[in-house]
């Protein structure tokens, strides 16, 4: 499985990436706060968007490319590393 996490710390790129490895899913930390990332996304199983960090038009944006690649868009109410770990137990536990 692979995952997208759009927002967050920027330094916490690489602890969201060892995390994330840890439930066996390749991920890729965007720390972006607004803009376009449509050329960077690849096809991901997940999008995970840190709400706290990003704007409003970037999560609409997210939306559509979750759509667009048939990827399940999940909404972090913040960039914490518990935040993540909590969504990702309940990813890997549906899947």
């Amino acid at each position: 499985m692979s995952a997208i996490i759009i927002g967050g710390n920027e330094c916490m790129g690489r602890t969201y990436r060892d995390l994330c490895a840890k439930y066996n899913i390749t991920a890729r930390a965007i720390p972006l706060k607004k803009g376009s990332f449509a050329n960077q996304l690849g096809n991901p199983n997940y999008i995970f968007v840190c709400m706290d960090t990003v704007s409003h038009p970037l999560v609409i944006s997210a939306q559509k490319e979750a759509k667009k690649h048939g990827a399940q868009l999940v909404r972090l109410r913040r960039g914490s590393v518990s935040t993540l770990e909590r969504e990702l137990i309940r990813v890997t536990a549906q899947a």
